[in-house]
Parts: C-alpha cells; sequence; structure tokens
C-alpha cells in the first residue's frame, strides 16, 4: 500500500513552509513512490484568525519588539503546556480530526512549533499516527519539545543539547542542518547565473528582509547605494509591495547598478550571483546561504528566535553582526578593494555546511516511515 505522507506549517514568515517544501522535495527525490501533501493548517481551518494573529505578530515584533521579547522567554527553557497546547488547539486547529481523517497520514512531519503542538496533542489523547518535527531555528524554545513526538529534526548540535535538557530522548533527536531545497546544494558557475538573469559581472551585493521584508531595508539600501559606481545591488523586499513601490520611487535607487525585487522563488539563483548577503537572521535564509557559500552579513534581528539565530552564526564565524552604517561600508570595501579579507567566512561556512547531512534527514524519515 502507498504510504501517505501529511507535512503541516503555518504562514507565520515564509520560513516554515519552504522548509516544508525543501523536505517533500528531498523525500520525493528519494522515493518517489510515497504521496506528499503540504499544507498551511492555520490556513485551511481557521484563514481569518491567522490571518489577524500573522498580522498582530508582525506588528507586535516590529512596533512593540520589548514586549514580545518578554512573551517570546516567558517559560522558554520548559516544554509547551498543556494548556497552552489546548489554547492552540482551539484558536487555530479545531477540526484537525476532520483533515486527519480525509488525508489518513502515515506520518504527520511539522515544520512549525504550533502545528507541531497539535498533533502532539491529538498523540496524547489517542490518536494513532507517526510525528516528526523540524526545527527552522537555532535554538530550542520550549514551544517545540512534546514528548509525544517521535522523531526531531535539528539544525546543530547546540539544538540537540537544549531539547534533551528538556526531556527529550537522544535517539530522537538527529541533527543534519535545516533541510534546505536541494536548489541550494547545487554547483552553478556564478557568471551564467548572473548572464540569466540580465546582471552585469561586478561584485553584486543581495540584501533581503525575510519573505515578509521586514526590518530595516531602506536604511541598509540607502547606506549601500552609495557604492553604486563599483557595486551592484539587488534589493528583495519579498511580499512587501508597499516597500517595494517606496524604493522603486526613491530617486537614490535610480540606477542601472540597482535592482529592486518583489517576492521571488528562485533565491538560490540570486543568493549565486551574489558575493554579498546583507540580511536578517531567518534560520532558513542564513542555512540557504552557507549552503552557497555567501558572506553574510546580518542586520536588525527581530527579538526572540532571530536573536538567537544571530547569536549561534556570530558564535561560530559564519556571519558579522552590524551595529552601524560604518560596518557596512567598512565590508563593502572589503568586498570590493580587499575580497580576501571574506575567505574567513567562506571558509567557516564550508567547514560548518560539512557538518551538515540534509539526505540524512531524509533518509531517517523515510526509514522511520516504513518501521
Amino acid at each position: 500500500m502507498q504510504k501517505k505522507i501529511l507535512i503541516l506549517s503555518e504562514p507565520f514568515g515564509l520560513g516554515h513552509t519552504k522548509v516544508a517544501e525543501g523536505i517533500a522535495q528531498r523525500i520525493s527525490m528519494y522515493d518517489s513512490s510515497i504521496d506528499i501533501k503540504i499544507m498551511e493548517l492555520g490556513n485551511v481551518l481557521k484563514p481569518f484568525i491567522t490571518s489577524v494573529f500573522v498580522h498582530s505578530y508582525q506588528r507586535l515584533s516590529t512596533q512593540l519588539p520589548a514586549l514580545w521579547r518578554k512573551l517570546y522567554h516567558f517559560q522558554q527553557h520548559q516544554p509547551v503546556s498543556v494548556s497552552l497546547q489546548n489554547f492552540i488547539y482551539q484558536l487555530f486547529h479545531r477540526k484537525i480530526e476532520d483533515v486527519l481523517e480525509q488525508y489518513k497520514p502515515d506520518l504527520v512531519i511539522c515544520t512549525h512549533p504550533f502545528c507541531s503542538s497539535t498533533v502532539a496533542r491529538k498523540k496524547r489523547l489517542g490518536f494513532k499516527v507517526k510525528q516528526c518535527t523540524i526545527l527552522t531555528d537555532c535554538y530550542a524554545h520550549g514551544i517545540w519539545v512534546q514528548p509525544e513526538v517521535d522523531l526531531y529534526i535539528v539544525p546543530n548540535q547546540d539544538v540537540k543539547d537544549q531539547m534533551m535538557k528538556m526531556g527529550i530522548q537522544s535517539d530522537r533527536i538527529i541533527v543534519t542542518g535545516i533541510p534546505v531545497d536541494p536548489r541550494f546544494s547545487a554547483n552553478e558557475n556564478k557568471h551564467q547565473v548572473r548572464k540569466d538573469l540580465n546582471l552585469k559581472e561586478l561584485p553584486t551585493a543581495l540584501i533581503m528582509g525575510g519573505g515578509l521584508g521586514l526590518g530595516g531595508i531602506p536604511e541598509i539600501a540607502k547606506t549601500v547605494s552609495k557604492w553604486k559606481e563599483k557595486l551592484q545591488i539587488v534589493i528583495c523586499t519579498g511580499k512587501n509591495d508597499k516597500l517595494k513601490n517606496s524604493l522603486l520611487n526613491n530617486e537614490d535607487f535610480q540606477h542601472s547598478n540597482i535592482h529592486i525585487l518583489g517576492y521571488i522563488d528562485n533565491v538560490d539563483k540570486w543568493m549565486e550571483a551574489s558575493d554579498l548577503l546583507i540580511t536578517k537572521p531567518g534560520g532558513l535564509t542564513c542555512f540557504e546561504a552557507i549552503f552557497k557559500g555567501v558572506p553574510l552579513l546580518i542586520y536588525q534581528p527581530l527579538f526572540g528566535h532571530e536573536e538567537e539565530n544571530c547569536e549561534f552564526f556570530v558564535k561560530h564565524d559564519l556571519a558579522i553582526k552590524l551595529s552601524d552604517d560604518y560596518m557596512i561600508d567598512d565590508y563593502i570595501y572589503k568586498l570590493l578593494y580587499e575580497p580576501e579579507d571574506l575567505n574567513t567566512i567562506r571558509q567557516k561556512m564550508e567547514q560548518f555546511q560539512q557538518k551538515m547531512d540534509p539526505q540524512r534527514s531524509v533518509k531517517n524519515i523515510v526509514e522511520f516511515l516504513y518501521q
């Protein structure tokens, strides 16, 4: 009988669903006989409430960061409580039973803690299904931790250690890195990719603010634009159309070496074409950059999970945290005139990449599915 995998995500940022798509692609390449379905669970079961919650999260994390930080750190070292599980279920996921009954999966993979919490709750109440949860950040917040989860895929050893302290057995945690889309593992010719993207043969800086275009993109872009005569600049605003239009209408960015993009689905190509990435520290984006070997400059991490991501990447010399405009100018200067100074970051990325094995995550998931 054909095996079925249901992959559940949520629309709180694009990273969780991108990880879902990446692992689905890798599993299909490994075993094409498996039937795989991806679903943003809250969008299916409670689209209005989910939309309101996503909007509130964006406003809270960007306009009231101190309050968001307090909420994030509340009981961050404790496994998710039964009362919080019930709250998440009642608010977002009532009628998940209908989804599970309709699809009848042999395995549920979760790439967001809310989905993982609700599936774990169902298992605690007697529902029989195998569950795997993939962490998408470099820190194990307690909301990810549920004893009912059978298999965890985590990005690094630090996260495994944190989860073990919260009661998860070592043999249920596999360290593989975040399983990014296989396209980021492909070796491509930078010059040909630039040609395909209609870019010039110039040193290239890519500026990103995540799928929602959050953070200080306008300020970063204005600083970098001072180098536009010698530097090719690509600014990606994600789904933030208001930001995109404001940049397009700003005379500071009217130059043939400046490219302003909205949401793109070929990030791997733009990273391949770039020599430097200036970005918020979303877990998936940073792992994608590591696979592509693009030196990372991190700016304005959101309080909470992005702070933890930033600390991890800086601690392991995989990125530089920007503190002011002078640092931006310093690294643009190095890119243009002393590019060898960026080789240390590239070497650390290469060493770290050798420790990651997304195919191991696929192998463990498929073996667990057939057990």
